[in-house]
């Protein structure tokens, strides 16, 4: 059995501007990883296909995005307390890979878009909780950031941060939007890898942040990029 460090998903730097939406709490530290065995493979839905024999090892570029590559035992710190959680590591856009809990998030994949819903709060919620990941081709990191924070119409905070197991640079925007009694908390990382800008959109109540936010930080804490 092979075992690998995750690293933390955020590690911030210097406040550019605004006031933000909250605290990143999520922590998550040491999983183990193993193969599924066939038996597991076969139960897959077909957003989440299975490699054919004689493919790529998991963790190569070739599959389509949300194929099933494996399952991984990931310790999360819940209250202070390491818990183990089995986390589904699929094939993402263009070369990275990524892995979620299953029982708290349903996948749903497209060609250059990825989509994680939190099971209590799905896609045919009225105000679905989820973390987005697409591709955007030709423009620059610092303009696609001016475009979201004019686009939110709010007051955002904006951080150079890294993510992923790579520690990758991105850039951090984060703000809240909505009434007081039904407010939402609202991330997007943009960075940049082997010349291709890729957005990361998480959306969360912010009553259910503390809980649900570690959460989705734990699924980009998960981001790697084939560096072979």
């Amino acid at each position: 059995m092979r075992r690998r460090m995750l690293l933390p998903c955020l590690i911030l730097s210097a406040v550019l501007c605004g006031c933000g939406a909250g605290e990143k709490t999520g922590e998550v530290s040491v999983p183990q990883v193993r193969q599924a065995n066939e038996s597991e493979q076969a139960e897959e839905n077909k957003t989440e296909s299975v490699p054919e024999e004689g493919e790529p090892a998991p963790g190569l570029t070739g599959f389509e995005p949300g194929a099933f590559l494996g399952e991984e035992e990931v310790i999360l710190m819940e209250e202070g307390e390491p818990v183990s959680v089995s986390y589904r590591r699929i094939q993402g856009i263009d070369g990275f890979t990524i892995a979620y809990d299953p029982a708290a998030f349903t996948l749903e994949a497209g060609e250059e878009e990825l989509c994680f819903y939190a099971s209590s709060h799905g896609p045919d919620s009225k105000t679905p909780v989820f973390v987005k990941i697409w591709g955007t081709e030709g423009a620059s990191t610092e303009a696609l950031a001016d475009q979201y924070v004019a686009d939110s119409n709010e007051e955002c905070t904006v951080e150079e941060v890294t993510i992923g197991e790579g520690e990758y640079p991105a850039t951090w925007i984060s703000y809240a939007e909505g009434t007081e009694g039904d407010s939402r908390t609202c991330d997007l990382y943009i960075f940049r890898y082997n010349e291709k800008l890729y957005t990361v959109w998480m959306d969360c109540f912010v009553e259910a942040y503390e809980g649900l936010g570690s959460a989705q930080e734990s699924i980009l804490s998960t981001l790697r990029f084939d560096e072979g």
